[in-house]
């Protein structure tokens, strides 16, 4: 059996096992899990739609042009 999840779910399961709409708005430790484990992801771990829906999803922010381009800004984001 092969199982694939979406990157948000990949998140929520690295960080912890909160439920997804527990990332919308996380605590310090939540986000320093979510920083730690979106580091250590290439943009080639998911596709383009994957990682603007995260990038939309956590921070509200508008899509990127490239994958690579949505996960800095993912990053970005929740370092602040």
């Amino acid at each position: 059996m092969n199982i694939k999840v979406s990157l948000l779910e990949f998140l929520a399961c690295r960080a912890g096992g909160p439920l997804l709409s527990q990332l919308r708005e996380p605590d310090w430790l939540l986000r320093g899990a979510l920083l730690h484990t979106l580091e250590g992801l290439p943009p080639e771990a998911a596709p383009l739609k994957e990682w603007n829906d995260a990038l939309q999803y956590l921070t509200g922010a508008p899509p990127e042009a490239t994958a690579s381009a949505a996960r800095a800004r993912l990053i970005a984001l929740l370092a602040r």
